[in-house]
């Protein structure tokens, strides 16, 4: 698969699922990177898993249950940035493609 980075710099809203999945919720942010065919992880019979992923930055602070701002922190402690599946994200701004890969 060719890289499409014409989704850099688009504004999109990202669904988060648990492991079982399950839908947290949503967070937004602005596409800084993508990255096609990475493997993230290995499935019951030890064949790899890839994912299209897209690299997004300026997320948006949640709110707690007090409405004090909750900033989103990644797996690796960083703020307001992450790495996702594209099959998760929907742009939400702009005429960006659609982004369920098959």
């Amino acid at each position: 698969m060719a890289t499409d980075y014409s989704l850099v710099g688009k504004r999109v809203r990202v669904h988060l699922y648990t492991r079982e999945g399950h839908l947290l919720g949503a967070i937004e942010g602005r596409v800084a990177d993508v990255s096609p065919g990475v493997t993230v992880g290995q499935d019951a019979a030890g064949r790899d898993i890839k994912k299209d992923l897209v690299y997004v930055l300026d997320i948006v602070p949640g709110r707690g249950p007090d409405g004090e701002e909750v900033p989103y922190t990644n797996s690796a402690g960083t703020e307001g940035e992450g790495w996702f599946a594209v099959q998760d994200v929907t742009v939400i701004e702009g005429d960006g493609p659609p982004l369920f890969a098959n």
